[in-house]
Order: structure tokens, then sequence, then C-alpha cells
């Protein structure tokens, strides 16, 4: 498997520039012991805020970090192993790194993704995706990469960006506001550099990024000609490199650099503007400080400093008439430009402005050849670098065209696979919501039946009961007429026996009553004796629901308050009816 060269470029750039010359820094007192004995949430914030940049020990870092990595996963804190690892990636470009189990950053970071996206860290997930999109053995076309930086920064923003602060969020936006600006896409680049002036901070460890975002903001309105915004951004970065302090050597010329560069920059602001003595003073300081000693830097940086510095300087001079002090800055500027241009150093297009300023010069020095000599050497290197430019702006511009189709076509798709998503879940929604609704109507129909074959049973229970104290109250009155018939006398029994004739057992109510509980038990059977006979009478409706009970001749008197021979009369009418019908 291929190794990672660099994961993210950036990030190197910072571990160069602000770490990677410093002294051992004591391991800021480092107690695994200490460590140990933290609570989660501490273990997390003291990772982040460990200065692992300033250790430049790679056998010291890595002990550190891999006593962390493990403390972290002993106690199961994710969050902690997280961050650890994140910083171990950080670190890999530092050589004498090693990493964990032999893995490259790569890997690392594919298994930062994982744990994160399987323990629901979305942030530290879309670090992750972050730096791998970033990764350069990933072969991703400029139209993947556009939409990928877009992506992420969109993700990251539903999210919060503050949110993200504990992974260089200043860094991340500024990483992909170097692409977009590089694409020429300046509006996207702004936006990014916008998110990141609101995290950048004016510390030793954040000085690159801090300086970085300040100086592409100036540039910018630079470009969109606001001078007077690129000008407080340019004086910025002046106060802060003059105030920037190091013992490092590198970092010393790295701080003189910046400052050179802001005095230079301000100057060319102000020649714009037109203030031209104004400028000069900046100019010159810019100019100064680009002469730093040699023994400090690499001898071609340094002369490409220079030159930058004197392009400016003479410019000013010109415009306020020193033509003796242009004169011998334009000398010393052809000496750096023809020694870088034997080494093959100095940039094809670099030479257009100063062969301007020499026109400019001669023109005023009376030297008319030489002006116009170097006017068509401008003239010539000028229609070249806006052929080049022109077909530079139509690559980018094709560039843009392809990743927004790109885009469209992704959004596409993913609009598909979503909409494909949605009715699938509506599909499984419905049919869940089927089966659920089935099963409670078919329980809820069971229950019912359930519930009716009770109150079936119940009312079937209470017509038998209610029949058989029916069967009782005959009984009474059979027993009550025996004992009147043993102990009264024939005028006594008589009487008696008149009214218990004459009384009714089963009177209307107990009549509606009985009824109700023997239409419950046999709903239809009234009424389809009513069909069957049309002219039956109440009484004979009585008889019949009382046969169907199976009672006898005697006890359907004794319920009715009848004679005997009343039911057998009222019999024989009934199956002449009957007979009638059915004939």
């Amino acid at each position: 498997m291929a190794t990672c060269k660099q994961v993210f470029f950036f990030l190197l750039v910072t571990l160069i520039t602000c770490g990677a010359s410093c002294k051992l820094y004591a391991s800021e007192s480092w107690s695994a012991v200490a460590f140990d004995k933290m609570s989660n949430d501490e273990r997390y914030r003291y990772v982040h805020s460990y200065p692992f940049w300033k250790i430049d020990d790679s056998t010291t870092l890595t002990l550190i970090l891999r006593q962390m990595y493990e403390t972290a996963e002993k106690k199961k804190d994710i969050h902690t192993v997280l961050a650890v690892e994140f910083y171990w990636c950080l670190c890999s470009g530092n050589p004498g790194i090693k990493l964990p189990d032999g893995k490259t950053a790569y890997m690392l970071l594919k298994d930062i993704k994982a744990l994160a996206e399987q323990n629901g860290y979305d942030i530290e997930a879309a670090v992750a995706d972050f730096y791998l999109d970033r990764n350069t053995d990933l072969k991703l076309t400029n139209e993947q990469k556009y939409i990928e930086a877009q992506k992420i920064t969109e993700r990251m923003q539903a999210i919060g960006f503050e949110k993200f602060r504990d992974y260089y969020i200043d860094n991340m936006m500024l990483n992909i506001a170097m692409y977009m600006w590089d694409m020429e896409d300046f509006e996207k680049a702004f936006r990014y550099l916008s998110i990141a002036e609101r995290f950048i901070n004016k510390t030793e460890e954040g000085a690159y990024t801090y300086t970085q975002v300040l100086s592409y903001l100036q540039s910018y309105w630079k470009m969109k000609k606001d001078y007077s915004k690129s000008l407080s951004y340019a004086y910025k970065i002046k106060n802060f490199h003059e105030h920037f302090t190091t013992t490092d050597p590198m970092r010393q010329w790295w701080n003189n650099f910046w400052k050179s560069f802001s005095n230079i920059e301000i100057a060319d602001i102000l020649i714009k503007e037109g203030k031209f003595a104004e400028s000069e003073q900046y100019a010159g300081k810019g100019y100064e400080l680009s002469q730093v000693p040699e023994r400090l830097v690499n001898k071609i940086v340094s002369h490409q400093a220079e030159l930058d510095a004197l392009l400016v300087l003479t410019d000013v001079k010109l415009q306020l008439g020193k033509l003796k002090d242009a004169g011998i800055l334009l000398e010393r500027a052809l000496q750096i430009k023809n020694m870088l241009e034997a080494k093959g150093k100095l940039e094809y297009f670099k030479p257009l402005k100063l062969y301007k300023l020499l026109a400019a010069y001669n023109e005023r020095m009376g030297n008319a050849n030489d002006a116009l000599t170097y006017m068509h050497k401008a003239a010539a290197l000028q229609d070249s670098l806006n052929k080049k430019n022109d077909a530079h702006k139509l690559a980018l511009a094709q560039q843009r065209f392809d990743a927004e189709k790109y885009s469209q076509k992704i959004a596409m798709v993913e609009r598909e696979r979503q909409l494909e998503k949605m009715l699938r879940n509506a599909a499984v929604a419905i049919l869940a919501l089927v089966v659920i609704m089935g099963f409670a109507y078919f329980r809820n129909l069971k229950a019912r039946k359930k519930r009716k074959e009770a109150e079936l049973e119940a009312t079937r229970l209470l017509l038998l009961q209610q029949t058989k104290h029916l069967r009782e109250k005959s009984e009474l009155a059979d027993s009550l007429r025996s004992e009147i018939e043993k102990h009264l006398s024939q005028t006594e029994k008589s009487q008696y026996l008149l009214q218990l004739s004459n009384a009714t057992i089963l009177t209307d109510e107990d009549w509606t009553n009985f009824r109700t509980l023997f239409e419950k038990v046999y709903p239809d059977f009234i009424i389809e004796q009513k069909q069957l006979y049309p002219g039956i009478t109440p009484a004979e409706i009585r008889l019949i629901v009382l046969e169907k009970l199976g009672l006898t001749a005697q006890e359907m008197a004794n319920m009715l308050g009848v004679n005997k021979n009343t039911i057998h009369q009222t019999r024989l009418r009934l199956r002449k009816k009957m007979d009638n019908v059915t004939a």
C-alpha cells in the first residue's frame, strides 16, 4: 500500500514555520499518572491545549502521544482517543514520528472517521473527511475537489463553525480559500477567508495562519480597488510582525520577510492612491528589511524578495522625480534579474514591471533608444502575459463550468437517491401501517367477538335464571293451592282460588324484561314468527316463546296467570293459524 506522502499541506507548513526549529519544550511537565487521573472532559481539553508544536524531539513526542492514546483507550474515552489520533496525524509530517501499529496518516484518518461515525461524534467525522479529501494520494479531478470543498464547508456550517475551534477551523477555511483562489473563484475564496478571519489567533502558534488569512484578504480588496480596506489588512500584518519576537534564526527570517512584504504592499497601495511621498518611507523600509544576512536564508529566496522590494521602491522614486536614486536601484535590480535568470530561478513574466520602469527612467533621462528598447520588451512580454492570462482564465472558467455541471449532476443523483429512499421509506411505512391497522382491526374484531360471546352467555344464563325463577314461582303457586285446599274451608278455598286464578304471575313488566333477554339469546325468533304468521296475537307470541323454552302447559298457565285449559285453547287456535298458513 502506498504511504501517505502528505495528508494536509498547510498543517505541514504550520509545523515547519511554527515548530520545527523550536527547542524541546520541557514536555509541558508531562505526567502520564496525572493524565490517567483526569476526568474524560479534562483529558479531552488537555490534549487540545497541549503544545505539541513546540516539541521537536520525535522520540519524546511519539512517547507522549502513545501514552495519551493508551490511557484514553483504557478509560474507553473515545472523544480523547479521536483527539489524540488527530494530533498524531498532524505531527506525522515531522521526521521520526511513528504512528500506531505502523499505519500511515491516511489510514489513521480513515480510523478516525469510522470511530467518530460509530460513536456519533459528527465534528471529528467531518474533520477526518476534510483531511481525507486533501490527501494527495487521492486522484480527485479539479471538478471533484471544487465540489467536495464546498460540500464539506456546508456540512461544517450546518454543525456550526465555532464547534471546530479545537481542530483549527481557521486553517481548514484557509486551505479551501487558497484552492478557490488558485481556481480564480475569488468570491468563494473571500467567503472562506472571512470565516477563517473570525477564528484566527494573534499567537505564536497561530502566526502562520493569521498572516496568510490577512494577506489574502489584503490582496482581495486590492484587486477590488478598495484600497482603504486593503491598507487596513496590510497594517495589521505589519503591526503583528513588528511585535513578534523569536530567537530562532529561521523564524526570524520568516518574521522579517513579512515585515518587509507588508511595508512594500503598503507602499504599493499608496502609489495607486497617488500618495507618493507617503509611500516612499514604507518602500524604503521594505527594501531595507529585504536585505537580511544571506547566511540566514537561501540566497535565491533572499534575492527574489529584494527584487520585489526594488521594483516598488524604484516606482516611488520615479514618481517623485528622484532619478538618481531610481538609477541606482534599477542597476541593482538588473543585476539580481540577470543572476536569477542565469540560474533559472526567475519567473518568466517577472521582468515585465522592471522593463516598464527602465523604459520610464530612460525616457526621463533622454535615452530614447534605450527607452524604446525596454518599451518593446515590456510590450512583447505584456502581450505574451495577456495571452497566457486569457488562456488561463478560459481554462479556469471551463473548470468552474465543468465543476458546476458536475455539482448539478451530483445534486440530481442525490435528489433521485433521496426520492428513492423517501419512496422506499414511504412504502415501508404504509406497509407497516397497514399491518398495524390490520392487526389492530383483527384484535378489535376478536375482542368484539369475545365480548359479544360473553354478553350472549351472560344473557343466556340470566334468561335461564329468570326461567328457573318463573318455574319456582309456578311451583310455589301449585304448592300454595295445595296448602289452601288442605287448611281452608270450601268458601275460603273458593275465594283464594278465584284470587289466584285472577292473579298474573308474569306481569307486563316481567314480560318486557323476559322478552328482552329472550331476544338477545334468540334475536330473530319472534320476528320470524310474525313473518310466518302475520295474524299472530301477543298472547300467542308469549305461548310460542314459553314453548321455545320447553315449559309445560301447567308452568305456562302459572306464569301467565291463566288456567291450564286457556293454554290448551290458545295452542289449538295457534295450530289452526299455522295449518292455514302452510296450506
